[in-house]
This record gives structure tokens, sequence and C-alpha cells, in this order.
């Protein structure tokens, strides 16, 4: 089997980056509030840096943080409304924290088919019995939990609030209407919804409306945040049992440089409320210019466009060719894409219309 060639790149990623010496427009990853290069966050990561070092060995279970990490929690919990915050060296790690903290409470676990890797890791890991449910659909789950429980058992349910690969956004509105019925609990990974969602980029949670307390909610900080970690925003008792997790005693609590960036970050996004609103003026424009040359894209706030076309061979051509033109898109096999793959673009607040307007002329041209 050949192994692919590696790029490199040379850049911050964000609406424009460089890959191997050559600048492209850029529609790969997931950097939607544009937090590439802001210098108030970078400024914040190089000081804790000197005061903490270059790495840092202390897991939680000794009761040791550096102001850093004490920060990244603070501003968290600041910007979530929530009593406390846990602060994750990887947003992967939200998962197996939450799943382990919770799974003594649950006679089985129901997750989306389409649920994140760390998800279904973490749930694999439980041993709790476990069972998938149709993508976005909530009457398949309740036949699910009809089917899988018994009297008085309760379930935890489990789905990504933002979903990767093609933009779905969950219908957690429903999925808390039926875990209530069951007396059960709805946990969310929010790693691409936390800074996209919500009138105040609160995640799927505020997007639906739904209570803080409907569901227990995290995931990864390198998103939207434009920070390198993973938040859980959460009740002092919650936090409390999470920190009392094999994951969060045994794993390093995480460069505090990344912290101290994730804190400056989230202040950042409070004080700069325009960044969401340019996002859904990005999203709206890129999505209405990809539906008109015949794309279908859908009309989401959610800032993923996602289209397949012909077979995997062709899409491979249609990224090169892109790519030849100076646009950087992915073709990708991730999570919910079929064996022939998506060309997925992500959609950010630092974009141009006139970087927009190249990818669906561009597109217009070889379709």
């Amino acid at each position: 089997m050949m192994t692919a060639q590696v790029r490199r790149i040379e850049s911050p990623v964000g609406a424009e980056i460089v890959i191997d010496g050559r600048r492209y427009v850029n529609f790969g990853g997931s950097s939607y509030l544009g937090l590439r290069d802001i210098a108030e966050i970078l400024d914040a990561g190089v000081d804790a840096l000197r005061a903490c070092g270059s790495g840092y060995q202390f897991p939680r279970e000794f009761f040791l943080a550096t102001r850093a990490h004490l920060e990244a929690e603070s501003a968290a919990a600041s910007f979530f409304g929530s009593q406390a915050a846990l602060y994750l060296p990887s947003g992967y790690l939200f998962g197996s924290a939450a799943i382990a903290a919770l799974r003594s409470r649950f006679a089985a676990i129901f997750f989306d088919e389409w649920a994140h890797h760390s998800l279904r890791d973490a749930i694999a890991a439980s041993g709790v019995p476990s069972h998938a449910f149709r993508h976005l659909d909530p009457d398949d789950l309740e036949l699910k939990l009809k089917a899988n429980l018994r009297a008085n058992d309760k379930p935890l349910v489990v789905t990504d609030g933002l979903f990767a690969t093609f933009g779905d956004i969950a219908p957690l509105n429903v999925y808390t209407a039926v875990v209530m019925r069951y007396s059960g609990r709805l946990l969310v990974d929010e790693s691409h919804s936390f800074g996209v969602l919500g009138n105040t980029g609160r995640g799927a949670i505020e997007h639906h409306q739904l209570p803080a307390s409907s569901a227990l909610v995290g995931g990864s900080t390198c998103k939207a945040l434009g920070a390198a970690g993973g938040i859980i925003p959460a009740s002092e008792e919650q936090v409390a049992e999470l920190r009392a997790t094999p994951t969060v005693r045994g794993a390093s609590s995480g460069l505090p440089a990344a912290a101290a960036m994730c804190a400056r970050s989230l202040r950042y996004i409070h004080q700069h409320p325009e960044l969401l609103r340019r996002l859904r003026t990005n999203t709206a424009y890129m999505k209405r210019g990809l539906r008109k040359i015949g794309l279908e894209v859908g009309d989401s706030i959610a800032p993923i466009a996602t289209f397949t076309i012909g077979t995997h061979a062709s899409m491979q051509a249609l990224q090169q060719r892109l790519m030849s033109d100076g646009i950087h898109v992915f073709h990708t096999k991730y999570i919910g894409a079929g064996p022939e793959g998506a060309i997925r673009c992500g959609i950010f607040a630092d974009h141009t219309s006139e970087h927009i307007n190249r990818l669906t002329e561009a597109l217009s041209r070889v379709l």
C-alpha cells in the first residue's frame, strides 16, 4: 500500500494558507471564527510558555494547576454561563471523561451511527452495553430504546451537536423529549458547534434554546475557538466527578500555553460578537452561491458545505483541479462519507466575498 505524500503547512490555518511554499485560498479545516493569528491570543500563549516552560507533567490527580489552566476554566464557565468548567489537553478526551463519570447510572448507551470516533472509543472502553441508532433519527432512537431497555432502565444518549463532515445539526430538542420519557441523560460533543451555533456561540444546546441542564456537553477548543485543548462546562458537582475519572486523573493537564490561549480566545470571542455575525453572513453567501451552480449543500447556518459528485476518482480530480487554481479544499472519507468520499468546504469568518467567489467560479468552470 502506497503512503500518501505529506504536504507541509507553512502558515497559520485560516482563509488563506501556505502549503509547500504556495499560497492558497483555504476552505480546508475548521477555523470557523478565523482566529488564526490574533496577536493578543498568541501573546497569551507566549507569556505562559515563558512563565511555565515547554512542557507540563502534572495531572489533576495531585490537585495542582497553573494559572493558565485555572484561567481557561474560569473563562469557559463565564462564556458558557456554567458554575464551573474543566479544561482538557485535547477535546478527544471529552467522551472518555464524561462517559466514565456517568456510566454507573445507566443501563445502556445509545449513540448516533455517525458519532465521532472519540465518542465511539469511549463507549467501547466503558463496557456498558451500547446500541447505534440511525443518523439524526429520533424515531429510530425511540425504537432502539424500547427494544433494548427493561423496566426502570435508564439510557445515556450520545451524539455530536454538529457533525463534522456534512454539517448536520443534531435534533437535540427532539432527543431531549425522547430521553426525558426514559429518565435518561443526553451527552453532546460540541466540538464543531462551540463558537458556531446559538445566538452567542454556546453551541447546539443554545441553538435549540434548551436549558444547559438538558445535557452534559463538551468538546474541542481547536475548531472555532482557535486554541488547542478541550472544555467541559458543567456544574461544580459534575466537574468534581469528572476530575475523579481515570482520564482526568491520569493524563497531563495539557500545555499551559495552550490553556492560556484558550482563555484569551474565549474572552476575545465574547468581546467580538461580530465574528459570529460575519461567519453567518459568509455561510449564507457561500451556500447560496454553491446552490446556484447546482450543488446540493442545504441552507443551514452550519459553516460546512459538503457535496458529492461522481466517483472517488472524479472528486479526487476535482480537488486537484481546484488546487491547481490556488484553492484548497478537502476530499475526505471522514465519518459519514461513503467510499467515494466527499468534497468538504469549511467556511470561516475571515473569508472575504472574493475568496468565496473564487471557489464558486472555479467550480462552475469544471462542473
